[in-house]
């Protein structure tokens, strides 16, 4: 009989990993640091040493297997690891006995028996078996008080997020942002030029989540005043988060206090164009995570240009090396995607000449599929001449 206490460290990592099926085995496919040996050592809170005595001897097994990949924030190759069929049909013999196993639970509105591996449908996908034994290996009445992995309502301020009609190009990004939002890292820097189309990547992924609290703030439309008044409010929908009934006056250390407490999402949009007292308040915020003996549940993104002054960015070289900070910096399009948003088989020479002129800017390409002459004098040092000449060369397509 199968019991949270009986499940053994080989187990867990095999269970752990099942987590990560999904991902893209291809060598040239980016993997995230979670299916490293320290990867997880940190999820599971084992040592590295043992660690690496567990996969050694689930390698030899055939249940996992390894392979040498690129690592997101690594330059050189680590060890990486995936289930192979055969660990995959362990998982499936594990989560079968584990499907006999009940669990006692409490804080709802019934108190009731549920089996281990239905947790996960009960708490909107917020307690897998692992987690689930996790919790109960320190449970005497194998029971588990739903109050904390009760599915939230989650607040959602998103008025300001810009309508994104199709992202071109940014899948792999995309799929960065998702994978950081479940790693431990609570900041995530977007960074790129004018029209590189960082706030349009943010935009869709945001809209892609539907259980964490999100606000989005456009720094641009606001004052450090307005700003800190945002998120008093944003914590006043949330509730119950501690905020006294003359929350007014609450100050900024309160406010960062409770901000660290919840499972949201803080979209800062345009910080190349923040102003002072916002940046003094985001270094209270990034000391406090320093400071903080538990890790943050609050993620914070921030999307900017690459060039901001490094006298206006909050976050040091220390910070990404602690881990604390991701840098994204979004590089040009290719031709193959400047294609599909200019919607065209261009002659080869005449999108050569489009690149040189765009460098593969997604809104430059897509104010020329549009023929915004306007908007393009608007923001570009191209001359009216420059500009009929691309709109000619957009128009030879292939034969």
């Amino acid at each position: 009989m199968v019991t949270p206490s009986s499940i053994t460290y080989k187990e867990k990592v095999l269970l752990y990993l099942e987590r990560f099926e999904t991902i893209d085995r291809e060598d040239n496919k980016e993997k995230p640091e979670d299916i490293t040996q320290k990867g997880i050592a940190e999820n599971l809170d084992i040592s590295r040493t043992h660690v690496s005595r567990i996969v050694k001897k689930l390698g030899k097994e055939d249940l996992i297997e390894e392979k040498r990949s690129s690592v997101d924030g690594h330059n050189k190759r680590l060890k990486t690891y995936f289930l192979t069929r055969k660990g995959s049909e362990k998982v499936d013999e594990l989560k079968k006995a584990l499907s006999e196993v009940d669990v006692k639970i409490i804080g709802s509105e019934e108190e009731r028996n549920i089996a281990v591996t239905d947790l996960k449908e009960e708490t909107d996908g917020e307690l897998d078996p692992l987690k689930a034994l996790s919790i109960l290996k320190d449970s005497e009445e194998n029971e588990i008080d739903m109050h904390e992995y009760r599915p939230i309502e989650p607040v959602q301020v998103t008025e300001e997020i810009p309508k994104v009609e199709e992202l071109y190009g940014r899948d792999e990004e995309l799929q960065k942002i998702r994978g950081w939002l479940e790693r431990n890292t609570p900041i995530m820097a977007v960074l790129g030029r004018r029209g590189q189309g960082s706030t349009s990547l943010v935009a869709t992924f945001i809209e892609e989540v539907k259980k964490r609290h999100i606000l989005w703030v456009d720094l641009e439309k606001k004052s450090s005043e307005n700003f800190k008044k945002e998120l008093f409010n944003f914590l006043k929908e949330i509730g119950d988060v501690g905020l006294e009934k003359n929350g007014e006056t609450l100050c900024k250390d309160e406010i960062l206090s409770q901000l660290l407490k919840q499972e949201a999402i803080l979209v800062l949009d345009d910080y190349h164009k923040v102003k002072d007292e916002i940046v003094q308040f985001l270094n209270q915020l990034m000391r406090k995570i320093e400071e903080s003996q538990e890790k943050t549940n609050l993620r914070l993104i921030i999307t900017g240009r690459v060039g901001t002054p490094f006298y206006n960015r909050f976050y040091q070289k220390e910070h990404l090396e602690k881990n604390l900070v991701k840098e994204m910096k979004l590089t040009s399009l290719d031709k193959k995607d400047a294609q599909k948003i200019l919607d065209k088989d261009i002659e080869d020479e005449a999108l050569e000449r489009i690149m040189m002129f765009t460098k593969g800017s997604p809104l430059l390409l897509k104010l020329l599929k549009e023929e915004n002459e306007e908007k393009l004098i608007e923001i570009t040092p191209w001359e009216e001449e420059q500009i009929s000449l691309l709109m000619f060369l957009k128009t030879k397509n292939k034969n």
